[in-house]
């Protein structure tokens, strides 16, 4: 399946692509240097919005690939010649062999109270005792040589290996993220704290008990440097390491969600708002945490619109006092708008990220207990819209009994 235009009658390509053709040179194959920055810096996540690329290109930095399609069209930008060109070059990049690589980071974790190594989508993780191996020496030459804006990580982080295969640097170290935030995911929905109460100035602070360290290197099989780029934390803060207080419980519980995420007809979905909540509560600042991790409710609740209401509905269905956390959501929803529209920044925004964690934890559970059940979110989201009182369930029995007949 190719790179496509949304079909959304909002976004019309050809008026970004005729700014940035405005901008290039006219050779094939070069772009102007310098940019006009602040058009260009507009434009190219403008056009990266308005693309639907297919499940093939999950793993490449599709950012780049925005970028070299732009460098690879001829004298005649048009919506038609760059989406030749894209997807040209995702071809091309699809067809590289795969390389094996290691990236190498930490994270705020006793690595005695979990596995020393786990394989999840595709990838191999290590969860070192000690140091990093000597053939990876390049790591510390790297730091010293390419100094980023970041605070160094304590040496007391547990040091961490994902093993992964990837057709480029940056696929690699999307793959390893994305493997490595899951299984962050399902150990701070058990670890994080329910609630937190700080005195005097407020706590600027990720609520995330399970994070990683401020840099990420990335290496080839030999334990080389793959590349100099290093990937880092911009809002790195220091933590204690986090100890998980019954590991076996955690490892039985953490190996049951992979399995009933691998099951399930929506598996996807669930990994990716699984991901952002994870990411979400990395935000030491928490107005930003919640809007993110609202997101994340969303993508299970409402995908692809914005259904405030149904969200509300939704969530609330979960819990025997429906009434009462119909209640407490709508609140939420209402600084949840506040927020984005009056630009509100309330000192109550941590609190308001732990209840907005309730919600999610119980309908990601929820979700994970019935993968086997429901074919698809939509039928999740179906069932998840039913009355919540006895009698208005009786009577869409009495509908669906209706309906069978009828239709017999």
């Amino acid at each position: 399946m190719p790179i496509k235009w949304k079909k959304a009658p909002r976004f019309k390509p050809a008026v970004i692509l005729k700014k940035i053709d405005s901008v290039r040179s006219t050779n094939p194959g070069i772009l102007s240097t310098p940019f006009s920055d602040f058009e260009l810096a507009d434009c190219l996540p403008a056009l990266h919005s308005m693309l639907e690329f297919p499940a093939t290109a999950a793993e490449v930095d599709v950012s780049n690939l925005v970028w070299s399609g732009l460098a690879k069209v001829g004298k005649e930008l048009t919506p038609e010649t760059f989406l030749a060109a894209i997807n040209q070059e995702l071809k091309d990049l699809l067809a590289t062999k795969e390389q094996t690589y290691s990236f190498l980071t930490t994270i705020s974790l006793y690595s005695g109270d979990i596995p020393k190594k786990l394989n999840i989508l595709g990838t191999e993780i290590h969860f070192l005792l000690g140091d990093f191996a000597p053939r990876f020496h390049s790591r510390e030459a790297l730091l010293r040589e390419n100094p980023v804006p970041t605070p160094p990580t304590p040496h007391h982080y547990c040091k961490v290996v994902v093993k992964t295969k990837a057709k480029s640097p940056s696929g690699a170290v999307n793959k390893a993220l994305r493997a490595l935030d899951l299984q962050r995911a399902l150990w701070c929905l058990m670890g994080n704290p329910s609630m937190q109460i700080t005195f005097g100035t407020p706590a600027y602070s990720p609520i995330n008990v399970v994070r990683l360290g401020s840099q990420h290197t990335l290496h080839i099989s030999t334990g080389e440097r793959a590349t100099d780029v290093i990937w880092y934390e911009p809002g790195f803060v220091e933590t204690n390491i986090h100890r998980i207080a019954k590991p076996d419980d955690v490892k039985r519980n953490s190996r049951w969600a992979l399995r009933q995420v691998a099951a399930s007809r929506y598996g996807e979905r669930l990994i990716s708002a699984l991901i952002r909540y994870v990411r979400a509560l990395d935000e030491r600042e928490a107005n930003t945490a919640f809007l993110r991790l609202w997101g994340a409710v969303e993508a299970l609740t409402t995908p692809g619109q914005a259904d405030y209401e149904k969200t509300v509905q939704r969530c609330s269905f979960l819990f025997k006092e429906s009434d009462f956390h119909r209640q407490l959501l709508e609140h939420l929803r209402e600084y949840r708008n506040a927020n984005v529209h009056a630009g509100e920044e309330s000192e109550r925004a941590r609190t308001h990220c732990f209840q907005l964690q309730l919600y999610f934890a119980n309908l990601i559970w929820f979700h994970l207990q019935n993968a086997r059940f429901f074919v698809s979110l939509d039928e999740a989201n179906f069932f998840l819209d039913s009355p919540a009182n006895h009698e208005g369930l009786k009577r869409r029995l009495d509908l669906a009994r209706k309906a069978v007949r009828f239709a017999a």
